[in-house]
């Protein structure tokens, strides 16, 4: 119970947090557009822009949802991140490919993702180790 348990709360973090950014981005977005139209450059560097800020802040969202996983699971924490970093990622993914191909950025993101997903799991079983909770 304790595994699904972490599982559930490390994935709904990152749903709920993951959602709750693409709602500020919208409102960014629209907000970006309106300058836009005044200064045109600002129409070439939003793509930069995008994954300069997007992949780091969904990178670290990732992390956190690890960690969160692996403070609730306790045991076999990297199993556990992995599996929140697949079930995530996938749940991300999978949907889009009913309009789209699977890209290069699409794999790099979603090995990112777990990587950072089980980077998170495996910080917070040596954090543990070292407070001597385990």
């Amino acid at each position: 119970m304790k595994s699904i348990k972490a599982i559930v709360l490390g994935s709904l973090f990152i749903v709920v947090v993951i959602l709750l950014l693409q709602l500020a981005y919208i409102f960014i977005a629209v907000g970006y557009n309106a300058l836009a139209k005044s200064y045109p450059y600002l129409h070439e560097i939003s793509g930069i822009f995008r994954y300069l800020v997007g992949i780091p802040v969904f990178v670290v969202i990732m992390f956190i949802g690890g960690y969160i996983t692996a403070d609730i699971a306790g045991e076999r924490v990297l199993l556990h991140a992995l599996a929140v970093g697949v079930l995530t990622s996938s749940g991300m993914i999978i949907p889009t490919l009913e309009y789209a191909s699977l890209t290069i950025t699409g794999v790099v993101i979603f090995i990112l993702a777990v990587g950072a997903s089980m980077a998170g799991g495996w910080h917070c079983q040596k954090a543990n180790k070292v407070a001597g909770h385990e």
